[in-house]
């Protein structure tokens, strides 16, 4: 054989080598980017329950836990303000915030 034919098939070899090694790096990058856009997926609807829950709790535990109480009770805001005011000390410190709000009227 030729010495050009031997080492044009050491090239080749070499270059399938390089290839084969190529082949394997994309497949693992695949899944390593298809881990990562399922963990970001997880994580993103994750949050959306998340935020749901801190925004919608207070609601529901209002309306199925302490309104219940507050209707057998005949309780509204109006009789809530009233009972706050009979705080001793209370009536004098929220007509002062009101006096320094409305310009010290």
């Amino acid at each position: 054989m030729p010495p050009e034919h031997n080492e044009s098939a050491k090239q080749h070899a070499r270059l399938e080598e390089l290839l084969r090694e190529n082949q394997r790096l994309l497949t693992e990058n695949n899944e390593l980017v298809r881990r990562m856009h399922r963990n970001m997926m997880l994580g993103f609807w994750l949050r959306i329950v998340w935020y749901g829950l801190l925004i919608g709790l207070p609601f529901a535990l209002y309306f199925y836990v302490l309104e219940p109480y507050f209707t057998a009770l005949g309780s509204n805001y109006e009789v809530f303000s009233a009972g706050i005011q009979e705080i001793p000390g209370w009536k004098q410190v929220n007509e002062l915030f009101h006096s320094s709000f409305n310009g010290g009227e």
